[in-house]
């Protein structure tokens, strides 16, 4: 049996905590498809990390290569970042068996994978935070070990799979308009390179890894082009759009459509040539050139830069 160790302080209703002791570590959140959130390091309302949180840092890579005969080693073909897991060992109590029994109840209901994907957060001291989709897949089965659970309290080693690799950080988001210069002056990391707003920009990625960006096109335009002169890349709109018209263009992996007001397929309406690209870590060199617009014409970007560490 472990020796009770606690904070100053008891936890809810004035009982002491489990034979554990707060975790040092970056505020953690649980959010489910359902929007319910829980504070799995807030020892106040009873939720306790443990030592042994993996999956914070570096994913695995998978690499792929050639061998031939009589050469010694190989030619590396390929390298993909794998998919990870986050473990979260969490300890949670409460001041009776029945309200332990209710907030256990609860909680394990929020990790239903079949909800969908939920979201890890993790929130620096700074406020800044990084994000991950992540889906609960063992763990929590229940073990009633006299080292793991008692009658008002259990530790669980909860294991979530998570689809990308990447921690995710928070939304970037700018606008440029048709006419000169001021009108849609983008947010940092955006910056404009020459008089015009509809023109040249650089989009500087914070991020470790490539980020994939959604374009919303507002009309009118007659076509348009968006090439990154960074990575040699361009998509074009080869249609019109009238004033009352919004494609959103969505470049990100495993999702790249093309859809206008919400509805209608206009992916037949990108070049044959066009690359959905994404923009590269640090600066990319971007032009925006798009005829027949008005002042009415604007063009907005959002992306999350992805990392690989949370």
């Amino acid at each position: 049996m472990p020796i009770f160790v606690a904070p100053s302080g008891t936890g809810p209703g004035g009982y002491n905590p489990p034979p554990v002791f707060p975790l040092e570590v970056p505020a953690v959140t649980w959010t489910d498809a359902r929007g319910r959130t829980t504070e799995l390091g807030h020892w106040e309302n009873g939720w306790i990390l443990q030592p042994g949180i993996r999956g914070f840092d570096m994913p695995a890579y998978q690499f792929y290569t050639d061998e031939s005969p009589a050469i010694d080693g190989n030619a590396l073909r390929g390298v993909r970042a794998q998919a990870r897991e986050v473990f979260l060992p969490v300890t949670f109590f409460d001041s009776s068996r029945a309200d332990f029994m209710s907030r256990k109840r609860s909680f394990l209901a929020t990790l239903n994978p079949k909800l969908g994907p939920g979201t890890i957060t993790a929130t620096e001291v700074d406020g800044s935070t990084r994000t991950i989709s992540a889906y609960y897949a063992s763990g929590a089965e229940g073990d009633f070990g006299q080292d793991t659970s008692g009658m008002r309290w259990q530790t669980v080693g909860l294991t979530f799979s998570c689809p990308s690799p990447y921690w995710l950080g928070g939304s970037v988001h700018a606008e440029f308009g048709g006419t000169v210069a001021g009108n849609w002056f983008p947010l940092l990391p955006l910056t404009v390179r020459n008089p015009q707003v509809i023109g040249n920009i650089t989009i500087d990625n914070p991020g470790d890894d490539v980020g994939f960006p959604v374009w919303t096109i507002t009309g009118p335009i007659t076509n348009a082009t968006i090439t990154n002169n960074t990575t040699g890349e361009s998509f074009t709109i080869s249609a019109s759009m009238l004033s009352t018209d919004t494609l959103v263009i969505d470049t990100r992996e495993r999702v790249q459509t093309a859809v206008l007001n919400g509805t209608t397929n206009w992916w037949p309406n990108l070049t044959t040539s066009s690359v959905l690209w994404g923009l590269t870590p640090g600066v990319n060199d971007i032009d925006l050139s798009i005829t027949g617009s008005t002042s009415h014409t604007k063009v907005e970007v959002d992306y999350q830069p992805r990392f690989l560490t949370a």
